[in-house]
């Protein structure tokens, strides 16, 4: 055998050595995250969990757990659709900056100018403070309460309401500062949210993603919602408000596979431009707070690591590790007892960094 031919034929060996390593990692740390998963599940009563990770644009893990119905112990499958609750923001927030790169929106542009029939009060509030939840603005009622009533009496109760802080001041997650962005954005697209929103990041179909805030409403493949807050324990819960006007701030429904898709283009810049996203993701300053938060993201450091990410209804979770090239989605239907989403999270990014 010739030198150069033997030189190869090592090269290969070392790379596919390399390779079965590797995978043979990858299933062991895959296997940790199973079994994680379903202890987690089986401590808080999480009744059904989708779950995927990303790593250099390769899903390096998917897996479906437990149930999306329980009565008739139907499991999660990759047809499975989740309310996503707050994780809307996100889609919302890219949109909203989809928007700034096309300079129909600034980020210092006074609310006022998009949404008539505002308390004078509110004048001063400009977009960076809707998305920094730094807008002082009082809340919209939250659940039950909001349930019976109306778009119009909502933000009535809302504008009656004294401004709790100067604008930048602090951060204070409001949900009226997402019912103002749905707005705004309907303002300058001159289209319903749900279309702009679809239209502009989806690829989807209406069986992988569209917007419902009535859990009420019969969808096939939607996942049964199971949580304690009406009786102490898991019951079937059917949150719900009158119309549209909750789209932003919980109106998303997606599989796993489209969010995976969402991700990736995000992660390759096709949802907006890397530089616009690095605005994103920037710290806002606020005058009176320490509080990490970028325009719309939480900014979290784990493991050493800087991550992005948001989290809906205690359980739904998306996290962006950039300088790793890592997305963690974390899709969950319930809970039995209270646990906290984003130390499942962290757990998982431990694993994966071991």
């Amino acid at each position: 055998m010739t030198k150069p031919l033997i030189l190869v034929t090592l090269f290969l060996f070392i790379t596919l050595s390399l390779s079965q390593h590797s995978a043979a990692q990858r299933s062991e740390k895959s296997q940790e995250i199973d079994n994680y998963v379903n202890e987690v599940s089986n401590e808080y009563g999480i009744p059904g969990v989708a779950l995927a990770i990303v790593k250099d644009g390769e899903v390096i893990h998917k897996n479906e757990y437990g149930f999306a119905n329980l009565e008739h112990e139907v499991p999660i499958s990759n047809n499975s659709i989740f309310r996503v609750y707050s994780l809307t923001k996100l889609v919302v927030t890219t949109g909203v900056f989809q928007l700034i790169e096309q300079e129909k929106l600034h980020l210092e542009d006074p609310i006022s100018k998009y949404v008539s029939s505002l308390p004078e009060a509110w004048h001063s509030v400009q977009l960076k403070h809707l998305l920094t939840h730094s807008s002082g603005l009082p809340n919209i009622p939250r659940f039950p309460v909001i349930q019976n009533l109306s778009e119009a009496e909502a933000t009535a109760e809302a504008f009656a309401q004294e401004i709790e802080f100067s604008p930048g001041a602090e951060y204070s997650y409001n949900q009226t500062n997402f019912w103002l962005l749905k707005e705004i954005l309907e303002s300058v697209t001159d289209q319903p949210i749900e279309y702009f929103l679809i239209s502009n990041q989806f690829s989807a179909t209406p069986d992988t993603a569209f917007f419902s805030s009535d859990s009420r409403d019969i969808i096939r493949h939607r996942v049964t919602a199971y949580f304690p807050f009406t009786k102490g324990y898991p019951t079937i819960d059917h949150p719900f408000l009158q119309g549209d006007y909750g789209y932003a701030m919980n109106g998303l429904n997606i599989t796993l596979d489209e969010f995976i898709n969402w991700s990736q283009s995000l992660r390759t810049n096709k949802l907006i431009k890397k530089e616009t996203k690095e605005t994103m993701w920037q710290p806002f300053a606020y005058s009176q707070s320490n509080k990490s938060f970028t325009y719309g993201w939480d900014r979290r450091v784990v493991h050493s690591r800087v991550s992005y990410g948001f989290s809906g209804s205690l359980v739904t979770a998306f996290r962006v590790f950039p300088e790793d090239d890592i997305s963690i989605i974390f899709l969950g239907n319930g809970l039995g007892e209270f646990f906290d989403i984003e130390d499942i999270v962290n757990h998982i990014t431990g694993i994966l960094f071991e």
